[in-house]
């Protein structure tokens, strides 16, 4: 047995089972924000990136869960983090749909040079 490893399966079954256990069957939301750097096992960070890039769960309804999850448990640093990263990882996404290639420049996607 190679112990807690994350495996993802596809499909959004697969995300919203992944959601389910980690917000509310194992409640980990809670500790979000000392536990989202750490590397290794299903209790690190959310784990939600495979799912979320290939659209099979969308940065709204992961909000929606944790706006819930601040309703019925707590609303703490955790659960703004999440919302907030998620906020960020939009906006590089539409970030780099605007400038492409661009964006990997040694000045930037404006090519700003001070």
């Amino acid at each position: 047995a190679r112990g807690d490893f994350f495996d993802p399966s596809g499909g959004e079954t697969a995300a919203l089972a992944r959601l389910q256990r980690y917000v509310w069957d194992e409640d980990r939301l809670r500790t979000y924000f000392d536990t989202r750097n750490g590397m290794i096992g299903q209790g690190y960070s959310t784990k939600f990136a495979p799912w979320l890039a290939r659209g099979c769960i969308s940065p709204r309804r992961i909000v929606r869960v944790c706006e819930r999850y601040e309703r019925a448990r707590v609303k703490n640093k955790s659960t703004y983090w999440v919302k907030f990263e998620l906020t960020w990882r939009d906006y590089f996404v539409y970030f780099s749909r605007k400038y492409e290639g661009k964006m990997f420049r040694a000045y930037g996607a404006k090519d700003i040079r001070e």
